[in-house]
């Protein structure tokens, strides 16, 4: 079973290389968009499992602001992982892996598509 979240694409401070301050504080319109993505996940009642495949699809509206969506993974992880603020999915992100699925261009409104799945649940399909 896979389970799809779509979040606005915020623009390049969602990068792991922009999304804190040096004092190492997520800056707070990031911290509000990884509220919502956990929200948005918790909502999902996805099953517990010991690890997840979580894959990005990217919408853009041109390829001169189309990120590079590998370092957009540590927000993503960190939102959907157990934190003091979310539970998310209930565990630490290193149990996560991580897909690029690519991207298309001429979205006027950019966003992400995240879908988790059961790494167990890959397991038994392969």
């Amino acid at each position: 079973m896979e389970y799809k979240v779509v979040m606005p694409y915020i623009g390049g401070v969602l990068s792991e290389n922009a999304y804190k301050y040096l004092t190492k504080r997520t800056k707070p319109f990031v911290r509000l968009w990884m509220c919502e993505l956990a929200e948005k996940a918790e909502q999902l009642n996805i099953p517990e499992s010991k690890g997840y495949t979580i894959e990005l699809y990217g919408k853009f509206w041109d390829l001169n602001g189309t990120p590079d969506l590998s370092n957009l993974h540590k927000v993503i992880g960190d939102a959907l992982k157990k934190t003091k603020q979310w539970n998310g999915l209930g565990i630490d992100d290193k149990n996560f892996l991580f897909v690029d699925k690519g991207y298309e261009l001429g979205k006027f409104d950019p966003e992400l598509e995240i879908t988790i799945k059961s790494l167990a649940e890959k397991v038994k399909n392969d």
